[in-house]
């Protein structure tokens, strides 16, 4: 994004970080928006929500690292639709106007050059509805404006291609690309969070402020290509340094990340995207990252990654920890009877008795018997 505020400041030897978003307030007297309170969309229950284990009770790992040597600044990351496997990401300001498809472990697939697009500040990416019903489309949010100067901001809207998770990365350039100009009713504003609602299409811009509260602005769905449209402010935030957001598949769960946290929101369904802010919320896991932007949920909405800007950074996963093997183990039969033993008795044997020894009385020899000898 161009020149940055530093994102710590030292005080007396010691760092105070940049703290996570915490408060939140809803702006009144908004109207429904159309589309919100179809059903969830079908399957979306089949896995728990990461929201069932956020406080706490996430699994964090690193599934692996990101090997294209040409993201070296991601700023937006987000799952894809379209394949199975796929991550979308995409580099700060400085870049062309391209996307890159990596795998789960980081894995390089692809690079994909947006026709007739610009790449003044991307800062974030989102994946959602569009023109076509069932069609999956990414948006790419260039409304990065650190000096707040711009008169308007782009969103870029393409549909999503399908890539191949095997094989040679491809390189692709994308037809048929929109180009969406917003304005923001209050003047120029600085922003780093694009949020695309799964289940009415609409968009929404999460602003970033330094000194007090952020904004979030909406754009209602169905934008043509090459309209201008004029935001609405639908939420405030405080404090306002965000740096990322994405909605789960469903639509049930909304994150939005700071440079040192995350914090998931519970969205009620039938109601609109940014009520979440004003509901219930939970500060999730995160891990240390040098300069943090990116924050993705998985297709099943059951974990998130994130990961920093730098070369080769590794991705972080957090996830609902797997259940407990169910396996059954072969029955095992307790009533088996040991051998009977049979006692064998041995052979008696034959105590021989030794003779009995009779006494012999010697004969009693008296003085008569003995014979004198001769004088």
């Amino acid at each position: 994004m161009g020149t940055r505020r530093p994102r710590r400041w030292a005080i007396g030897g010691g760092v105070v970080a940049v703290v996570a978003v915490a408060a939140f307030t809803v702006v009144a007297g908004l109207g429904a928006v159309p589309g919100v309170g179809r059903p969830t969309p079908a399957g979306a229950a089949a896995n728990p929500s990461v929201w069932s284990a956020c406080a706490g009770g996430l699994t964090a790992s690193t599934p692996g690292t990101l090997a294209d040597p040409d993201l070296r600044e991601v700023s937006g990351i987000v799952s894809g639709r379209r394949s199975a496997g796929v991550w979308w990401a995409h580099n700060d300001s400085g870049d062309s106007a391209r996307v890159f498809a990596v795998g789960d472990d980081g894995r390089a697939l692809g690079t994909f050059t947006l026709g007739g697009a610009a790449a003044r500040d991307w800062e974030d990416i989102a994946v959602g509805p569009g023109p076509d019903a069932g069609v999956a489309y990414l948006y790419l949010a260039d409304i990065g404006d650190n000096s707040a100067v711009r008169p308007s901001v782009q969103v870029y809207r393409v549909v999503e291609p399908a890539v191949a998770t095997t094989g040679t990365p491809v390189r692709q350039t994308l037809t048929g690309v929109a180009v969406l100009d917003l304005v923001y009713p209050g003047g120029p504003r600085d922003a780093e969070a694009l949020l695309v609602d799964p289940v009415s299409g609409a968009l929404l811009i999460v602003t970033k402020s330094w000194t007090g509260t952020a904004d979030v602005y909406r754009a209602p769905a169905g934008l043509t290509a090459g309209s201008s449209t004029v935001l609405t402010r639908v939420a405030s935030l405080a404090p306002g340094i965000v740096t990322g957001a994405d909605v789960t598949p469903a639509g049930d769960v909304v994150a939005l990340r700071t440079y040192t946290g995350v914090r998931l929101y519970r969205r009620a369904a039938g109601t609109p995207v940014e009520a979440a802010f004003a509901g219930v919320s939970c500060a999730a896991q995160s891990a240390p990252e040098t300069q943090g932007e990116a924050i993705g949920f998985t297709t099943d909405g059951t974990g998130y990654v994130t990961v920093s800007e730098g070369t080769a950074q590794p991705l972080h996963r957090f996830g609902v920890p797997a259940p407990p093997s169910t396996t059954t183990r072969p029955s095992v039969t307790t009533t088996t009877t040991r051998p009977r033993t049979t006692t064998t008795t041995r052979p008696g044997v034959t105590t021989t008795s030794r003779p009995r020894t009779t006494p012999t009385t010697q004969p009693r020899v008296t003085p008569s018997m003995v014979r004198r000898g001769t004088p």
